[in-house]
Formats: structure tokens, sequence, C-alpha cells
């Protein structure tokens, strides 16, 4: 839709005849002039009305920032009473599984978790990893990507 608008206008056609002698006109041939014609730019409404209704886009925008701010302050505060309450029902077990679960996290952040060790999911040792088909766990989009990742990565190391 712009290309229009960013290629040059077309010329200016007018049809006169600047010579008047009497040889010319019994058999006038056709001469073209380059004629600078001033004329208001067309485009000159499109971009003012353009810019005029960049304001309100701008107010729209602003809006739109400060309600994805609230929403964030909302769910911090929803998740920090999550865990008070959490907290208040039985305060030793779930002091102890914070405790684990920041413990398990420092691990795999720093790159010491040992894994096959608490034979949870994330092990490879549940039910989920053994059952095949179209309700396993490698008939999923993960699984195709993981392999399609690993194998991208195995090609691209070899030589």
């Amino acid at each position: 839709m712009l290309t229009r608008h960013l290629t040059p206008l077309p010329p200016v056609k007018l049809p006169y005849t600047i010579r008047v002698d009497e040889s010319y006109q019994s058999d006038p041939k056709p001469t073209i002039y380059d004629i600078q014609v001033l004329v208001e730019d067309p485009l000159r409404a499109h971009v003012s009305a353009t810019l005029a209704a960049t304001a309100p886009l701008v107010q729209i925008e602003n809006l739109d920032q400060q309600t994805a701010l609230t929403v964030q302050a909302i769910q911090a505060s929803k998740a920090k009473h999550d865990f008070f309450e959490a907290m208040s029902k039985d305060p030793v077990n779930f002091t102890k599984r914070w405790v684990s679960s920041q413990r398990r996290d420092l691990e795999v952040i720093l790159g010491e978790a040992s894994r096959g060790v608490g034979g949870g999911p994330e092990d490879g040792l549940g039910e989920e990893w053994r059952r095949g088909g179209k309700d396993g766990i490698w008939a999923g989009d993960q699984a195709r990507e993981s392999v399609g990742l690993f194998l991208a990565r195995t090609q691209k190391m070899q030589p």
C-alpha cells in the first residue's frame, strides 16, 4: 500500500503549442518540455492525519503499560499471599519443603545436581517415561523439538 506513495508522481502533460509560425502549424510535431510545476504534496494530508493520530496511540500504549504493571503487581501480591497462607497452615512441613526446593534449585543453578538420586519425574524414572504411544511423553511436541535440537547440535559438532 505504501509503494504507490513512494514512487514519483506521473508527469503533468500540457498539450500546448508554443510555436505559432505558419510552417510549423501546417505540420505540427509533438514537442516535450520539462516545466517545473509546484504542487502541494499529496501525502501531506495523510502524514498530518497519521501524526495527529499518534497522540492517542501514545496514550493507549501508556495505559497498556500501566495495566501490565498492575497485573504484575497483583500476581506478585497473590504469590506472597499463597506463600504465607500455605506456611500458616503447616509451618514445619512447609519450611522443610521450601528449603529442600531452594537447595535443589541452587544445585541446578550451580550445575551440581545429580540425576537418578531422587527417583522423581525429572530423573526419567517415572511411569510416564516408560509409556509409549500417542499418550506417552515421547509423542509430544517437546520430545520432538528436543530430539531435533539434539540432532542439530551433534551434526554441528561433527566435522
